[in-house]
């Protein structure tokens, strides 16, 4: 099969490899097959142009679950998919007005929610909250707001400036929903569909969920937090739904859809909607499939997905660990050569994210934030994570950086964000008044307390 890749990136580097391990070609102009990786030409409407035979990709109506994070809470709200509660907010100086006269009545006023009580930290009740862009910002624009002085501190680059370069003129706030984060992917072509191993994405930019959040700085597959009996009440929860919501909306899903979702004691919270694979879970994805890609993803444009069983996947885990170029994800140099790669051995993967080979020294070159993704697959997550690191180390350039803790202390459960739940919840004083709290978020989500928008 022929097939044209769209986007050049970490997650497209793995989806070629993937191909051509099964003998599919891959080329530059219209063929058989298109498969678009980056959210941009879809949010555009790249499905819904003539010349395409088959493409692997939603619709523009389909894609507003990524491209705008209003229309996607009002879609979870209309078919009861569990989230947190959340307003939003106008772009101008009396939306931004608004939402920090709001979060002072939250502080001084305990029987004002606007927003639902989190569990309770004595020092800052109300904290934290979520100010996230409404339209597309490369996976870059959430912050979550730990205390008020970092609230009031990132509000307005945000509304004043759009420092994200959101295309939007709509800020939401949402409730911090504490546990673990989980990345789903499920195979669509409208009708029937197939649910892939679960990840778990690094956002953070430092060891320990520190700093700013990125696109992604390393992925684990298969999820070890995700049980199978947590696997079925997400199918039934929020994969169900979600997908016949789109059907009866009249905007069939077809594509590869990621929700990113939060567990915890009261289930799965969907986070967020991308209408792609994830960038790095792509590649962990990609090491763990057993079987050919290119017969799911035609099956995908043809709505024939029902007629193929379930994917294999090897038994074990994949790890990927991003490699990246110091300041991103703000400003960072680039145009470093490369070394190390000619002594990476083939039990690994490196699959290039940023970069451009340089003729003249016959080397390649950084060319972008997230310059590499270093992948492997071994039977234990242990031996997994020793191999990818050992391959990490023979890899240079001026103002490298990574994380070091991808995948460390995943198989005993001590996730950071579970750990940090566990913790604020032993720190709180009215434990059976926060469980009633989650447990009620159904009220909300059948509009009992309707969101509001600030203008």
């Amino acid at each position: 099969m022929r097939v044209k890749i769209v986007g050049n990136g970490g997650r497209e580097s793995a989806i070629k490899w993937k191909l051509t391990k099964h003998c599919h070609e891959i080329v530059n102009d219209l063929q058989e097959l298109t498969v678009v990786g980056p959210e941009g030409p879809i949010a555009d409407g790249i499905a819904d142009r003539h010349g395409f035979i088959r493409i692997v990709a939603p619709s523009m109506l389909a894609a507003r679950l990524e491209s705008s994070k209003l229309w996607a809470k009002q879609f979870m709200q209309r078919w009861d998919i569990p989230t947190a509660r959340w307003m939003t907010y106008t772009r101008n100086p009396d939306g931004m007005n608004q939402a920090l006269l709001d979060l002072d009545i939250m502080r001084n006023n305990r029987s004002h929610k606007i927003i639902s009580i989190k569990p309770l930290d004595l020092e800052n009740p109300y904290y934290p909250v979520v100010i996230k862009e409404d339209g597309l910002c490369g996976g870059k624009g959430v912050v979550i707001a730990r205390t008020q002085e970092e609230a009031w501190r990132n509000i307005p680059p945000i509304f004043i400036n759009n420092i994200f370069k959101s295309s939007s003129n709509k800020v939401l706030f949402e409730d911090y929903v504490f546990g673990f984060e989980a990345s789903c992917f499920v195979m669509s072509d409208g009708d029937s569909y197939k649910i892939l191993p679960f990840c778990k994405d690094y956002k953070r930019i430092n060891d320990g969920d520190e700093g700013p959040n990125t696109g992604g700085m390393g992925a684990i597959a298969p999820h070890p937090l995700v049980t199978d009996k947590m696997k079925k009440r997400i199918e039934d929860t929020i994969i169900k739904p979600t997908l016949n919501g789109m059907r009866l909306e009249g905007c069939r899903y077809k594509g590869i859809l990621y929700i990113g979702l939060m567990i915890n004691e009261n289930g799965p919270f969907v986070l967020e909607y991308n209408v792609r694979f994830g960038d790095p879970e792509c590649q962990v994805l990609m090491m763990l499939m057993k079987d050919d890609l290119a017969p799911y993803l035609k099956a995908i444009s043809e709505g024939t997905l029902d007629n193929l069983p379930d994917p294999k996947f090897h038994e074990g885990y994949a790890i990927t660990v991003s490699l990246c170029s110091q300041g991103y994800p703000q400003k960072y140099e680039h145009g470093y050569c490369i070394e190390g790669l000619d002594k990476i051995d083939n039990s690994v993967q490196v699959f290039h994210a940023g970069t451009v080979f340089d003729e003249q020294s016959q080397k390649y070159k950084t060319n972008g934030g997230r310059v590499l993704n270093v992948t492997t697959f071994e039977k234990t997550l242990d031996k997994a994570r020793e191999n990818v690191y050992n391959a990490v180390n023979k890899i240079n350039f001026d103002n490298m950086i990574y994380r070091k803790d991808i995948g460390k202390n995943e198989k005993s459960g001590n996730s950071n964000k579970a750990s940090e739940w566990n913790q604020r919840r032993r720190r709180g004083n009215n434990t059976e008044l926060r469980r009633k709290r989650f447990k009620n978020h159904s009220h909300f989500r059948r509009g009992d307390l309707l969101s509001r928008n600030r203008e």
